[in-house]
């Protein structure tokens, strides 16, 4: 299958490796311009230029910065301004004993796996609302359908 997706752009949360990076390279491939997120510039400079090289395409910016602080998303919104495709594919997972998860643990996992995803819904779906065209991709492990015991956070 073929999708044309020139002419939108895409941001893809957490793809410096794994599923984000393999989801950067297919929608490059697609023909959008897609920028490519993570915490550290070294890593998403490295991580954009492997998604040209996959890709074929010269439409791959850097994204960086740590979505799981209100600072990280902004300075991810002002690199990108604006979007058509936004995957929040950001999320971590660990195994713990479910009495022994601190509060600490807690907050950690919601800022990553929740509000990072909520703050850049915030930010990019009233332009896709205006622009009458967008898509939002929330992805989660199935996990969040069969939880292990050891992986209730």
């Amino acid at each position: 299958m073929q999708i044309d997706l020139s002419d939108r752009t895409a941001l893809v949360t957490g793809s410096t490796q794994g599923i984000g990076h393999a989801i950067a390279v297919g929608l490059a491939r697609a023909g959008a311009w897609v920028a490519v997120n993570g915490r550290g510039a070294e890593r998403v400079t490295e991580a954009v230029e492997r998604v040209r090289t996959e890709s074929g395409s010269d439409d791959v910016v850097p994204a960086v910065g740590d979505l799981a602080t209100e600072e990280g998303a902004a300075a991810v919104v002002d690199a990108v301004p604006g979007v058509d495709i936004l995957v929040n594919n950001l999320g971590i997972f660990g195994s713990a004993a479910p009495l022994e998860i601190d509060d600490a643990e807690w907050r950690r996992y919601f800022e990553v796996n929740v509000l990072s995803a909520i703050r850049l819904i915030r930010a990019y779906l009233p332009g896709m609302t205006d622009r009458g065209w967008g898509r939002v991709l929330n992805l989660a492990s199935d996990s969040a359908v069969v939880i292990p015991a050891e992986m209730i956070h």
